[in-house]
């Protein structure tokens, strides 16, 4: 992989910027559902899920403004938050992308036999072990919409205490509308791990693995190679790649 030029490097920050806004746009929103759900918790003590409604209509709002995006969102307490359950997710979706919101329902029950264990997910573990923003995927929702979807995540906290996540998730299909006139030719948009989300490459496809330098350049991105720098808050990468 060659070095780009500087005419690229400067090209290729400012897509990035302009990439990143789209995506730090959706993650403000997401925080501050989060803000508003650790005020929620901390008025009630220790709620029960009755007070989950303003919840529902602060995710409703959020796919409603990004309705471009976002497909679903909502609120995961952590474990020792619900005074009437041992679980608690209250996540609102669109199964197609649209229409009225509909409630995802799970097994939140340990003792059940589909019981949906989301503290081992990654959308949950990494904001409660980092205390930051995370981007999980792509990934089939499986418990959901049986799309493939990124599921921004950002922990709720009062104080020092842990009290959950709110997220959203964004179908990558739907990606490409906003995102690719951004991208300049030749260039794809990948996750930390050098997936690619976006292409607006001929070689490369949506979903496919960067390897080799094209991979290190997103592990080292800002080195000075064809890489572009992060987009916005978020690990995401634009790559050149011709």
């Amino acid at each position: 992989m060659t070095r780009a030029s500087a005419q690229e490097r400067e090209q290729a920050a400012a897509a990035s910027r302009r990439v990143g806004a789209v995506f730090d746009a959706v993650l403000d929103s997401v925080e501050a559902f989060g803000a508003r759900a650790a005020a929620l918790i901390r008025a009630a003590g220790r709620p029960d899920r009755g007070a989950a409604a303003p919840l529902r209509e602060d995710a409703a709002a959020l796919i409603a403004r990004h309705a471009e995006l976002v497909s679903g969102a909502g609120f995961v307490a952590a474990p020792d938050v619900p005074a009437d359950a041992p679980m608690w997710l209250e996540w609102w979706q669109t199964a197609d992308g649209s229409g009225a919101p509909e409630r995802l329902v799970v097994d939140l029950d340990p003792a059940g036999p589909g019981f949906y264990d989301y503290t081992r997910h990654g959308w949950f573990t990494v904001p409660r072990d980092s205390g930051r923003a995370h981007v999980h995927g792509p990934y089939v929702d499986y418990y959901g919409t049986d799309q493939y979807i990124l599921t921004m995540s950002a922990p709720v906290l009062d104080g020092a205490r842990f009290l959950g996540v709110t997220g959203a998730d964004l179908f990558v299909r739907r990606l490409e509308g906003p995102v690719l006139p951004l991208m300049p030719s030749g260039t794809v948009l990948a996750n930390a791990q050098g997936r690619i989300i976006v292409s607006a490459s001929a070689r490369h496809v949506t979903g496919a693995l960067l390897r080799g330098p094209a991979a290190e350049a997103v592990r080292e991105a800002g080195d000075g190679v064809r890489a572009a720098a992060r987009c916005g808050r978020l690990p995401f990468y634009l790559v050149t790649i011709t």
